[in-house]
């Protein structure tokens, strides 16, 4: 038993004795920490007025980004450009007008599926089953039909329209009458 003793005080004795010392670099913060400086009263008035404050009157609802550029939306598709096609439709004598788009449509203003569609002519949008709701699928079925019928197929003017980019019938909305009188000042 006094080998073993005698081994197990050499074994502690070499754990607790330090070997060598190691030295750390003191390090520089990127940012200096406000707990290190001293507590100013300024210091303390300048960190509350980072602070974001609350506007006394609330902001609307309807101002928000994503509801502007879902007014945009539906005023250039559902309002100026259906408004302009079934006009067309009427001064040709036509009896198939076009429906709506769907509120799911004309909702999603997000990136991704809208730039999809910028570079697509208006007939291949008309074309396009997925953005109608599925359980709805009437005014898709209606608005296909009245492309696809052989009255409107054979008017020149209608087919210019219809073979123009989103893109451009945009572009062209944007800087007309129409949408600086009737989106901009309503």
């Amino acid at each position: 038993m006094d080998l073993k003793g005698a081994k197990n005080d050499e074994l502690n004795a070499n754990i607790k004795k330090k070997i060598f010392e190691v030295i750390y670099p003191k390090k520089i913060p990127l940012f200096t920490n406000i707990e290190n400086e001293s507590t100013d009263t300024s210091l303390n008035k300048e960190i509350t007025s980072l602070k974001r404050k609350r506007n006394k009157i609330r902001r609307r609802r309807r101002d928000n980004n994503d509801n502007i550029r879902k007014k945009i939306k539906l005023g250039f598709i559902n309002r100026a450009l259906n408004k302009k096609l079934n006009d067309i439709l009427k001064q040709n004598g036509s009896k198939l007008y076009f429906d709506k788009f769907p509120q799911q449509f004309i909702s999603n203003v997000t990136k991704k599926p809208n730039k999809k569609l910028l570079n697509m002519t208006l007939l291949e949008i008309f074309e396009i089953k997925e953005l109608y709701p599925a359980d709805d699928l009437n005014n898709f079925k209606h608005n296909l039909n009245v492309v696809k019928n052989k009255e409107i197929k054979e008017n020149e003017q209608f087919n210019e329209i219809l073979n123009n980019t989103y893109c451009k019938l945009f572009e062209k909305y944007i800087n007309s009458k129409e949408f600086n009188i009737d989106e901009i000042i309503d």
